[in-house]
């Protein structure tokens, strides 16, 4: 059974899709850029702790990870920013970056992130 699931403290989809979707003992969410609720390109942080949170997991239950960046010249910003968000998990997950040659908005990021929870999530 699947449920989606849907914060307030995260964008709005702007198209047929839901911010995230729990399956079993996972979440699975959907790509995010740096929105702010109304969809407005904010430049800033991405939301995908928040959809996580609200299908009742954490950053420490994300098991993979896929980051897409229109610049490889920015993997290393992203690296950092990123090692920052998930300094409080035991280890990081699994994570590809794939470079990418647009992305909407003109935003140089998108997140998409599997969690899994419920007992069978990752030991940290």
């Amino acid at each position: 059974m699947s449920n989606a699931i849907s914060t307030e403290d995260a964008p709005r989809p702007g198209g047929f899709y839901s911010q995230g979707v729990r399956a079993g003992g996972f979440i699975f969410v959907a790509g995010q850029l740096a929105l702010d609720r109304a969809g407005k390109f904010t430049g800033g942080g991405m939301r995908v702790a928040a959809i996580v949170r609200a299908g009742g997991g954490t950053l420490a239950d994300l098991v993979q990870v896929t980051v897409y960046v229109t610049d490889i010249q920015y993997w290393g910003e992203f690296n950092e920013a990123y090692k920052e968000i998930m300094k409080d998990v035991s280890f990081p997950p699994a994570r590809a970056v794939v470079p990418v040659k647009d992305l909407h908005f003109g935003a140089l990021v998108e997140i998409q992130a599997i969690a899994m929870v419920g007992g069978g999530g990752p030991s940290r």
